[in-house]
C-alpha cells in the first residue's frame, strides 16, 4: 500500500462500493472487540490492535525522505489537527468503545456508533460551513427511521428499552462517546485531506493515538498473547488488519472524495451488516422487521447520496 495523493477524483459508483466494503469490514469490528474482551481490558485492547499499524507506520514514514518531510509538514502546518485526529479517532473512539461492550452487546454498540452522521451533520455545518442540501438531510433522517424499526422491532441490539437494566444504560451512554470522538476525527481529516495523502494521514494518526497506550507495555501485557486462541488471533488479525490498516485509509480516500455529511451517513449500514452476519455465522434470528428496517435504512443512504 502506498500514500495516494493525486488529485484525480474517484468516480462516485466506485466509492460508494469501495464504501458498503468498507462496512461490510467494519461490522464485523464489533464481534471481534467483543470476543477480545475476554483476553484484554479496554486500554489493552487498543494497544493490542494499534500496535502493529503504529510500528507499520513508523516504518512506512521513515523510509522516504518525501514522506519524512511532507509528515514534518504536516507537524508543522497542522500539528494540532493531526494530534486531534489521533487523539479522537485512535485513542477516544476505540476506548470509550471497547469500555462499553463491557455490558452492551455487539449489535447494541453498532447501533450507538450511528449517532455519528448526526454528530457530524452539527460540527460540519458550525466547523466546516458545510452547505447539506435538503436531501441529504432527509435521507439521513430516513436512514436513522429505518434504524429505528431495526432495533426497536427487529430483535437487534439492546432490544426493547423498558428491559434495559441499568448498566446497559450506564454503558450505553459511554458508548455515545465513541460516535462523538469519530465525528471529530472526520472534521479535522476532512480539512486535511484536502491537501494531504489519506493513507498518509491515517499513519500519521494511528502514531500519535498510539502513543499514550505504550505505557501498558510490560511483560504482563505479553503474556496475554500467549493465553489467546486461535479464534482471538483471528479476531485481532480482523482488527488490525483490516478494519485498521484498510478500513482508516479507505475511510480518509472517502473524505478525499465525498462532503463529510455524506461519508458518515454510510455509518447507517452498521447495525444491518451486523445482524446480517449474525445470521449468516452465528444463526442469530432474523425477523421481518428487521428486514424492513434495513430496506428503509438503505433508501435513506440512496437519497443521501443521490444527486436528485
Amino acid at each position: 500500500m502506498t500514500d495516494d495523493s493525486p488529485k484525480k477524483t474517484i468516480p462516485m459508483p466506485i466509492m460508494i462500493s469501495l464504501m458498503v466494503l468498507l462496512f461490510v469490514i467494519w461490522s464485523n469490528a464489533f464481534t471481534s472487540i467483543k470476543h477480545l474482551r475476554e483476553v484484554f481490558s479496554p486500554m489493552e485492547l487498543v494497544l493490542a490492535r494499534f500496535l502493529p499499524f503504529a510500528l507499520f507506520s513508523l516504518l512506512f514514514i521513515l523510509s522516504s525522505g518525501p514522506r519524512r518531510r511532507e509528515s514534518l509538514d504536516i507537524l508543522r502546518v497542522a500539528g494540532l489537527k493531526i494530534i486531534g485526529m489521533g487523539i479522537f479517532g485512535i485513542a477516544g473512539y476505540n476506548y470509550f468503545l471497547y469500555v462499553a461492550q463491557t455490558e452492551i452487546k455487539p449489535g447494541a454498540a453498532a447501533l450507538l456508533t450511528t449517532l455519528s452522521p448526526l454528530m457530524t451533520l452539527i460540527l460540519a455545518v458550525i466547523f466546516l460551513r458545510e452547505k447539506v442540501p435538503g436531501r441529504r438531510v432527509a435521507g439521513i433522517i430516513l436512514a436513522f427511521a429505518g434504524l429505528f424499526v431495526v432495533v426497536k422491532y427487529g430483535r437487534v441490539g439492546m432490544g426493547n428499552l423498558p428491559g434495559t437494566s441499568h448498566a446497559d444504560v450506564r454503558y450505553a451512554l459511554i458508548a455515545t462517546l465513541a460516535p462523538l470522538s469519530w465525528s471529530i476525527y472526520t472534521i479535522l481529516g476532512k480539512d486535511l485531506v484536502r491537501t494531504r495523502g489519506p493513507f498518509l494521514l491515517t499513519c500519521l494518526s494511528a502514531l500519535i493515538g498510539t502513543l499514550p497506550f505504550l505505557l501498558l507495555l510490560d511483560a504482563g501485557f505479553a503474556q496475554k498473547f500467549y493465553s489467546m486462541r486461535l479464534t482471538h488471533w483471528l479476531a485481532l488479525g480482523h482488527l488490525t488488519i483490516l478494519s485498521t490498516m484498510v478500513g482508516f485509509w479507505l475511510w480518509n480516500i472517502a473524505l478525499k472524495n465525498m462532503p463529510a455529511t455524506s461519508v458518515s451517513s454510510f455509518i447507517y449500514l452498521n447495525p444491518p451488516f451486523a445482524a446480517l452476519f449474525g445470521w449468516l455465522f452465528f444463526h442469530e434470528e432474523v425477523t421481518g422487521f428487521f428486514l424492513a428496517g434495513g430496506a428503509i435504512v438503505l433508501a435513506g443512504l440512496y437519497l443521501s447520496q443521490s444527486k436528485q
